[in-house]
């Protein structure tokens, strides 16, 4: 199968193309038997229609990586893709009947073709993609279909790296057949010397070479890749900055010198950039107003409840790391620490009215506002106030990677459960692997979700730790109590044996006598 790439490369391309014109055709007649009187085209003109959706729908799947190998991608990769170009067809295709077709009732018909043909088009295109990989992924797992690879390499850390991915992912289809190298690597046939990789290369035959170097010169690197050439084998590499950066690599070029932009994230394309921009002024704009007698009501208990402002306004920083005031409904009593106090559950600072508008995350509706500024976006990494920026940017790695971009209300953190007083570092994992993997959808999901997820999620994370640490010391109690028992009896057995042969000794010494 490795061999027919292009091949099933094509005859996916064609799969798309015939089920979308299924989908056309199929609702077409759909919606000529409802409403004939009205609706009714030339079947030549119907075909000529569909011929031209489904070359453009082709055309946006190629640009937007809908072929690319499955080997390596998720299945959310490609469904998110299948439905961000489905829904761009859409608003196209929905232009351009509101502008070529204005009779009178005409364009409501296409409109209603249109939107039930990519609705039944986008379901037979999932389905057959989620098909095709799960059979790919099956055989793979089951060592079919499988690419083998050599490395060459002088880096224990960066093969355990490249192995770890390979042994937690069988569904790739990988399978190193050793190693090349002038170092004793662990855990991997060692082949020979770099000296010896063009006869390693004829003997065992890889798939790919992935070459894996700390450092190395760029006199022996074309040597190595010279030699991979020869052979007509495919070379890949693993940069040595892998450890340190995780964004996705994206390589660009200044005159004919590469360059590896190593924070490439999908929010650098500007067109993603205005989506989530667009998305957050409407989104915002409908939040305040469906929630706008929720904020009446908290306002007037926030007033109520104790002496001070409606509103908490404190600084935190944003994007690119510039402080702006961020609002909240007031939760706590007015105290001095507002500015390096971080709040924590059973905080005596917080009112009765405050520990209920926080544990419904009802305190947080006025950042709404701070979106419609620009301060902030609906999803995005939690801001912080300055002070633990400056004490977290030196403890936790990565960590001012979540001021590349706004921070948000919600984020994938807190649907999660990790809000208030959890583990930062946790946090800042999610906050990176949401920058790094952003999508439209993703931003969507993580909205709905959050209404269920934001009731003391903070709280039951720190239940859960304290209950696998209380689970973790029995644990460590029990195996030190058999430990000191297996001693004793030991040092019990150890003493009885001793004072039988001093029996023995002594029996044998009067014997002797």
């Amino acid at each position: 199968m490795k061999g027919y790439h292009y091949f099933l490369q094509s005859m996916d391309k064609v799969m798309d193309f015939v089920l979308n014109f299924f989908a056309i055709y199929l609702c077409y007649y759909g919606v000529m038997l409802w409403n004939r009187p009205y609706f009714s085209l030339p079947k030549t003109e119907m075909i000529l229609i569909a011929c031209s959706v489904c070359l453009v729908s082709s055309f946006m799947y190629s640009y937007y990586s809908v072929y690319r190998p499955m080997r390596t991608q998720t299945t959310a990769f490609f469904l998110s893709r299948i439905l961000f170009v489905n829904f761009e067809m859409v608003v196209l295709f929905t232009v351009l009947i509101l502008l070529f077709r204005r009779e009178a009732g005409i364009a409501t018909y296409y409109i209603s073709w249109l939107l039930l043909s990519f609705a039944l088009g986008t379901l037979l295109l999932i389905a057959k993609k989620v098909s095709m990989m799960t059979i790919l992924h099956n055989l793979r797992s089951n060592r079919k279909n499988v690419k083998y690879i050599l490395l060459v390499t002088d880096s224990q850390e960066m093969v355990d790296s490249y192995m770890e991915e390979i042994l937690k992912n069988p569904q790739f289809g990988y399978s190193v057949v050793g190693y090349v190298g002038n170092l004793n690597i662990v855990g991997l046939p060692h082949l020979g010397t770099t000296a010896d990789l063009d006869h390693v290369i004829k003997e065992f035959r890889p798939d790919e070479v992935v070459m894996a170097f700390d450092t190395v010169r760029r006199k022996v690197i074309t040597k190595y890749v010279s030699i991979c050439n020869d052979n007509c084998c495919k070379v890949l590499f693993v940069p040595a900055i892998c450890g340190y950066f995780r964004a996705p690599r994206q390589v660009s070029a200044m005159g004919n010198l590469p360059l590896i932009d190593i924070r490439s994230t999908p929010l650098d394309n500007p067109t993603n950039q205005f989506v989530k921009r667009a998305s957050d002024i409407v989104i915002s704009l409908i939040l305040i107003i469906l929630t706008s007698p929720l904020m009446l009501f908290t306002a007037i208990g926030v007033r109520i409840s104790s002496p001070g402002p409606i509103l908490f306004k404190q600084v935190r920083v944003g994007r690119n790391n510039v402080p702006f005031k961020m609002y909240k409904f007031r939760s706590m009593r007015v105290n001095d620490s507002e500015k390096t106090g971080w709040s924590h559950e059973g905080d005596p600072r917080k009112t009765r009215f405050g520990a209920f508008i926080r544990k419904f995350a009802l305190d947080e509706l006025p950042q709404f506002f701070n979106v419609l500024k620009g301060d902030m976006s609906i999803v995005g990494p939690r801001p912080e106030v300055p002070f633990y920026v400056e004490k977290f940017k030196k403890e936790v790695p990565l960590y001012m990677l979540k001021h590349t971009l706004r921070p948000g209300i919600t984020g994938l953190a807190q649907i999660k459960g990790l809000r208030g007083d959890t583990s930062i570092a946790d946090r800042i994992e999610e906050d990176i692997n949401y920058i790094e993997n952003w999508s439209f959808w993703g931003d969507i999901r993580i909205i709905l979700l959050t209404p269920f997820k934001a009731i003391n999620r903070h709280e039951k994370y720190v239940a859960h730790e304290t209950a696998h640490a209380k689970r973790q010391e029995e644990k460590e109690k029990r195996i030190y109590v058999a430990g000191t028992s297996m001693r004793a009896k030991t040092d019990g057995d150890t003493m009885k044996e001793f004072s039988n042969e001093s029996d023995q000794h002594e029996e044998a010494e009067n014997n002797e006598e």
